[in-house]
């Protein structure tokens, strides 16, 4: 599974480095916004109704917003900050568009691949990333991309990788992503973010077999 997803990265999601800046600067505010989305409504609280659900929520906004403000402040007073904060976005911007994985990890037999066709080898690279988010949901209702990006995210694996990228293999397996997928965390809290919903992923929800259907009937 490991050395057909590390594969996966030269044969499935190859990146276009045009527009590098514009693309880049796109993945940051993505992963920024899910962030601090995902953290204010992680708040609302389940076990209460009305309005009280949502005075968590309500809360964060408010001190993001209080946040938001003092960052303008300190900015409006110190206008040079405005040139790092620019230095960082580029730097971030092109570190996300110039990924590449890691030249150390294990790679396949060279008669392995003379047998395989490029073909069968991006069907098996499929096939292991779809495993992969299979045993990442398990039981659950669903799972973030953040967590899959944490899991792919290691030496050996696909180092470099994040939301971006897993995003952009999912949506080439025709796997959709939705906005609000609620599941626990480590701690057992609940958050909700961008993620995979276990009832989008064809390999947890095989058709009806045909007899099955007929012995129903």
């Amino acid at each position: 599974m490991k050395r057909h997803i590390t594969k996966a990265v030269a044969k499935i999601a190859e990146r276009n480095t045009e527009g590098w800046l514009a693309e880049g600067s796109e993945a940051i505010w993505q992963r920024f916004a899910d962030g601090v989305t995902g953290w204010i409504r992680a708040a609302r609280r389940d076990d209460l109704e009305g309005w009280r659900a949502a005075l968590g929520p309500i809360f964060r906004l408010v001190l993001v917003g209080a946040l938001g403000y003092g960052a303008w402040a300190i900015v409006r007073r110190f206008p040079w900050l405005l040139w790092l904060l620019l230095a960082g976005v580029v730097a971030a911007a092109w570190k996300v568009t110039h990924k590449h994985p890691a030249e150390d990890v294990d790679e396949p037999a060279e008669d392995e691949l003379a047998e395989q066709s490029p073909e069968e080898r991006r069907a098996a690279a499929e096939q292991a990333f779809v495993e992969y988010v299979v045993a990442s949901i398990g039981e659950a209702k669903g799972v973030h991309l953040s967590t899959l990006a944490e899991g792919l995210d290691k030496p050996g694996l696909l180092p470099g990788w994040g939301v971006p990228e897993v995003r952009a293999q999912l949506g080439k397996l025709n796997i959709p992503c939705r906005r609000s997928v609620k599941v626990r965390n480590a701690a057992g809290e609940w958050s909700v973010a961008w993620g995979v919903h276990r009832d989008d992923v064809p390999a947890l929800n095989p058709p009806a077999p045909a007899e099955d259907s007929e012995a129903a009937a």
